[in-house]
């Protein structure tokens, strides 16, 4: 069974304030009516079905965004999980492999580099993600990945 990945990068956030970790960025309003404008479109290839899974960092930022993504999309597993906040890739990659003929289409919301990284991994190719970058990923049985396409985010 095929799968197929898409990587988002999270909607621009906003700076941390005196006393906030990086983790409770929120984004910016501009950013998320960037994304809400943009991610009809760049999701409008994809087909969600009852096998299709939301990945989301933990981050208030990734969160967000993942909401807005899945106004579109319309999936109802949403798992967060923090080994994308930690950008782990050892992690992400067992999680793919279980995951193998579990789920048709796994969309996945995270922060740079770890996006780029992943991309790399699957690809073998590098694609610069921008804030609310989307790239979908075909994969293989052996998690060897064809890059479907590839779109920049929206300017916010």
């Amino acid at each position: 069974m095929s799968q197929t990945v898409v990587l988002v990068r999270h909607g621009e956030a906003k700076g941390k304030k005196l006393g906030q970790t990086d983790f409770e960025r929120e984004l910016t309003k501009k950013g998320a009516k960037a994304l809400e404008k943009a991610f009809p479109q760049t999701f409008a290839r994809l087909s969600p079905t009852q096998k299709s899974e939301l990945w989301v960092s933990t981050a208030v930022r990734a969160r967000q965004t993942a909401q807005i993504a899945n106004k579109t999309l319309g999936i109802e597993t949403v798992r967060e999980l923090p080994f994308l906040y930690d950008q782990d890739d050892r992690a992400f990659m067992d999680e793919l492999a279980q995951s193998q003929g579990h789920a048709d289409l796994i969309v996945v919301v995270g922060h740079i580099p770890f996006m780029e990284d992943a991309c790399f991994l699957l690809t073998q190719a590098y694609q610069g993600f921008s804030t609310g970058a989307a790239a979908a990923v075909q994969l293989d049985d052996n998690l060897h990945g064809k890059l479907l396409w590839f779109e920049q985010g929206p300017c916010a």
